[in-house]
């Protein structure tokens, strides 16, 4: 008997030290007992590919909204991840909490919004909104990177992402090789980042078809807010002229007016896209459809400060 129990104690040896190893790492602070490597630091690793950063932004971020809830937020894709609370907080005096996750499509923009109404009574809600993906031929949803960890916790043990995430963050703790952390396509060279570009505007406004599910949902979303005394904004930024070029030769132009009008119609909209002296200088954007950090920080004081505050125009 005795012989059994070492070598049953042996048999789950491996498997101990596995959940240990992620007990201990804890790279999206899920289960929030040990913090060896600092929260800055486990972000940075999350953003480190373009596979690893749209999954491990949802997880992160509704972790950390669960845990400290705010009653502001900003909903939206990757174009709005780099809006910095911070500096919205010293604008308004207010706290708010960015949601944004890169590769958001609508359906998860919708899910990240009923999320945080689900846990936090909400005063103000910024929805960073583009026509790149208003499709409904790009309709999916990554809330479940968030949502299969709250419904069946023991997955955090399980999943191999979960593993890779680890050992990244052990990797980069240990070796700071920039490797580890920075192959997103936001490193790539500036021939290649033009080249992706392009094959994106295919990606994004290829077989366009308008999305009626969209506004059903916004709808929704506008009477929730009318009914719990919500302030609602949306919010869209500015791309470079290359997309609009695209647009107007694929003859889209009409189709991007109606998803302004739609976005108009569901509540105040700040418009940004009208700034053209920004989207003629290829210098304020890292690709054709994301701004670099010191233009979102521009934008950012635009937004939230009442002096600069731009009327809603289609």
């Amino acid at each position: 008997m005795k012989k059994y129990f070492f070598r049953g104690l042996i048999f789950a040896l491996p498997l101990f030290v596995y959940v240990l190893f992620i007990l201990i790492v804890d790279p999206y602070n899920f289960i929030n007992v040990f913090h060896v490597i600092p929260a800055k630091e486990k972000f940075r690793v999350i953003q480190r590919t373009d596979e690893s950063s749209p999954r491990g932004n949802i997880l992160w971020k509704t972790i950390e909204f669960k845990r400290n809830p705010v009653p502001n937020i900003i909903v939206g894709d990757s174009q709005g991840k780099d809006i910095d609370v911070v500096l919205v907080d010293s604008l308004t005096g207010e706290p708010y909490y960015n949601l944004c996750a890169p590769g958001s499509s609508f359906e998860t923009m919708f899910n990240m919004f009923w999320f945080a109404a689900r846990h936090s009574k909400l005063e103000k809600v910024y929805f960073q909104v583009a026509f790149m993906n208003y499709n409904a031929n790009r309709q999916y949803d990554l809330f479940h990177f968030a949502a299969d960890y709250f419904e069946r916790p023991y997955e955090y043990f399980t999943t191999r992402e979960i593993f890779f995430d680890a050992v990244a963050n052990v990797a980069w703790a240990v070796s700071r090789n920039s490797y580890i952390v920075e192959r997103s396509y936001e490193y790539l060279s500036p021939m290649n980042m033009e080249n992706m570009a392009r094959k994106r505007l295919d990606m994004f406004f290829g077989n366009y078809i308008y999305p009626d599910k969209y506004r059903d949902e916004f709808i929704k979303i506008k009477q929730y807010c009318s009914d719990n005394d919500i302030k609602l904004c949306f919010v869209i930024l500015p791309v470079y002229k290359e997309v609009d070029q695209y647009l107007e030769e694929k003859g889209m132009i009409a189709d991007r007016l109606r998803f302004r009008k739609d976005i108009n119609s569901y509540g105040y909209t700040i418009n940004l896209d009208k700034l053209t002296y920004l989207k003629e200088d290829r210098n304020n954007f890292i690709d054709y459809f994301h701004p670099t950090q010191s233009v979102i920080d521009a934008l950012t004081r635009i937004i939230w400060s009442d002096e600069y505050r731009l009327e809603s125009n289609p």
